[in-house]
């Protein structure tokens, strides 16, 4: 078992900031919304407040849903819900499993870093990054929007993602050489 220890984390990530509405995917830009409505006058929406009815249909397939285990220090994140398109993406089943279980490094690292900042700083987190399968290839990019829930609605304890892909040879917004591809961490930021 391997445990994200945040006090020893050996690679640093940059992290810089992104208003709501200049997030690049529109769907990721309402969801976004949709979570602040949410939150309503409290720091973080529980789980309760999302309601998957209240979802666009299209966004529920690239849905992940998140239990934060342990301590801050010493914190694992489990697969609660895995859409369909994550699945099919993935190339199997992932609920029930921690993300340590099923992601390789580095991207294990990535994940677990825009996960615990979600979580630490209570704020969406928006990411882009390479997308390596299990054999370390890189075979796309991966964009994401990272949310915090808290049932107390103050310490986060679970995470919603809504995660989607450009493979290689796709035409996209992405150009240029992908060995040169850096992540792109940002907080969400509402005007």
């Amino acid at each position: 078992m391997t445990v994200f220890d945040t006090s020893r984390t050996e690679t640093t990530y940059s992290l810089g900031n992104v208003a709501s509405t200049d997030i690049p995917d529109e769907r990721l830009r309402d969801l976004a919304a949709y979570w602040r409505e949410q939150r309503g006058g409290n720091l973080l929406p529980g789980r309760d407040d999302v309601d998957p009815l209240d979802l666009p249909h299209k966004l529920l397939p690239s849905m992940i849903l998140l239990d934060i285990v342990g301590s801050e220090r010493y914190r694992r994140f489990k697969f609660r819900l895995v859409g369909t398109a994550i699945y099919t993406h993935v190339g199997r089943e992932l609920t029930g499993l921690h993300i340590d279980e099923a992601l390789p490094e580095p991207y294990l690292s990535y994940v677990s870093f825009t996960h615990a900042t979600a979580a630490d700083r209570r704020c969406p987190v928006y990411s882009e990054t390479l997308y390596h399968d299990q054999g370390n290839f890189v075979n796309g990019i991966t964009y994401r929007l990272v949310l915090p829930l808290a049932s107390d609605h103050e310490t986060a304890d679970r995470i919603m993602v809504c995660q989607f892909w450009v493979r290689r040879g796709d035409k996209s917004r992405w150009e240029g050489d992908w060995r040169t591809v850096q992540p792109l961490t940002q907080l969400v930021d509402f005007p």
